[in-house]
């Protein structure tokens, strides 16, 4: 994440934030989720 962003994200108000996240877990529940790709057993 850019700090410019991450220095946005620090002086919104704790509600917006809030808000945001709400929004982002909404956002993921309508897309399809990848296929996990499996990967070897390490030795």
């Amino acid at each position: 994440m850019k700090l410019e962003m991450r220095q946005k994200l620090a002086r919104e108000p704790f509600a917006e934030k809030i808000r945001k996240v709400g929004q982002l877990i909404r956002l993921t529940k309508t897309f399809p989720r990848r296929a996990a790709k499996t990967q070897p057993a390490a030795k």
